[in-house]
């Protein structure tokens, strides 16, 4: 295990480098300009010569780029072009509101197909397996962001049952930071009320992943379950009088998630780049909409910064889930 870690840090080093290296690349090769971005529309030639000296725009591509290496060693990141604020407190102030987000999303949506794909292998060819499987193509066809028009329009705008976004309601301080979760901080110091309040403006945007992400992993976990239950030591278990439901939750559920995990890993590395538009169609003051913001006025540090911190969670969630594959399965080692 600790072989196995060592050998991840070490490419998580290397694919830090190759991210920043390719966001420098790519973003000085863009027709716009991030001095006149910085300056301001109206500024003079001469205006936004100067503001690309003070921000160090008219060095060498590879001089930023080591000078930005140099840095994030420390964990600086720079400053932001806009804000004049350091990039690493802009993201630390905001990735809280994004994870919380990702985090319930991707754990409501992967017990929910865990759930709908297994009743439908077990009631195979039913009516439940027929709605269900209707349901998980739906919520494929589906984009989230579509979908989150619709659920805002027609629940907010309409009914006015839920907030039209933001993580409480104008005005209203958050809880005290623990976690940076409002639902978890909120419960952790008993204040129920600000409890509900976070849950009610989390419930538009999280139905909105959960139903645009359900559906493959349902339609996954059926097929996954059902090839199972046609195997030898399924049959074998059976045969020895083992009871129906020892056989499909320690055998057949056990190897049948194991390929899941493997999909789960891509779908919240997935989720995280996806809420760029969720966080921006319900004013979610987190890293997407930020990201969105960086990418309008060109400010290269922010996006460095943003796409650096994205790669690093998207590395160790496949961590934890090539460590969860020992843990479900011991056949399984780590290499």
């Amino acid at each position: 295990m600790a072989k196995f870690l060592a050998k991840r840090a070490l490419s998580l080093i290397f694919v830090v480098i190759g991210i920043t290296l390719i966001v420098f690349i790519a973003t000085h090769c863009l027709p716009a300009d991030p001095a006149r971005a910085a300056a301001g529309p109206s500024a003079s030639k001469e205006q936004v010569e100067e503001k690309r000296v003070e921000l160090g725009l008219d060095r060498p591509v590879y001089v930023q780029y080591l000078d930005y290496m140099k840095g994030l060693l420390h964990f600086d990141m720079g400053k932001s072009y806009k804000s004049k604020q350091p990039v690493t407190q802009e993201i630390s102030s905001r990735l809280a509101a994004t994870m919380e987000l990702t985090v319930l999303s991707l754990i409501i949506f992967f017990i929910i197909a865990l759930l709908m794909g297994s009743i439908a292998a077990l009631k195979r060819n039913r009516v439940i397996d027929h709605i269900i499987r209707f349901l998980s193509v739906g919520s494929m066809a589906v984009p989230p962001y579509w979908l989150a028009l619709l659920l805002q329009y027609f629940l907010y705008y309409k009914a006015q049952w839920f907030p039209s976004g933001y993580r409480l309601p104008a005005g209203m301080a958050g809880p005290d930071t623990v976690t940076g979760f409002y639902l978890l901080d909120s419960a952790i110091q008993g204040n129920w009320t600000l409890f509900a309040l976070s849950a009610k403006h989390l419930f538009l945007p999280v139905l909105s992943l959960v139903i645009g992400y359900c559906g493959i992993t349902t339609r996954m976990m059926r097929t996954q379950l059902l090839q199972e239950l046609r195997q030898d030591y399924i049959r074998t278990a059976r045969s020895k009088g083992i009871q129906e439901r020892t056989v499909i939750r320690r055998h057949a559920m056990k190897n049948a998630i194991s390929p899941i995990l493997t999909m789960l890993g891509m779908q919240a590395g997935g989720m995280i780049g996806g809420t760029v538009l969720i966080e921006k169609i319900f004013s979610w003051p987190g890293l997407g909409s930020y990201a969105l913001e960086a990418i309008m006025s060109m400010d290269l540090l922010v996006i460095a910064g943003i796409t650096t911190v994205m790669a690093v969670i998207f590395i160790l969630i496949n961590l934890i889930v090539d460590i969860s594959y020992v843990l479900i399965d011991p056949r399984v080692r780590l290499s």
